[in-house]
């Protein structure tokens, strides 16, 4: 079964790499999801949600790609404590 999901995925991604080789296609498929952000963000009037994760200014954009890192960075040094607080729990134990 396993073998039929990866031939299914992999003519799935050949046929979507043939069908966007040509401009005309990639156009149509850009203005669908446009479209389709358009009606999921249609619901709100609210500027900063409209624009979440767009930054129009290069300042902002560092802002956002510095925050980014200091999440990842904060997340690895918590990961790192709990894995220590578990070599330490389990010395204990030996």
């Amino acid at each position: 079964m396993g073998k039929v999901k990866k031939l299914i995925g992999a003519a799935g991604l050949a046929a979507g790499a043939a069908y966007l080789s040509k401009e005309k296609n990639r156009e149509k498929v850009k203005e669908t999801v446009d479209k389709a952000v358009y009606k999921a963000t249609s619901w709100t009037s609210d500027p900063y949600l409209l624009h979440l994760g767009k930054p129009d200014e290069a300042d902002d954009s560092n802002m956002v790609a510095e925050g980014a890192m200091t999440s990842v960075l904060y997340y690895y040094e918590l990961r790192d404590r709990a894995s220590d607080k578990d070599r330490t729990s389990e010395k204990d134990r030996a």
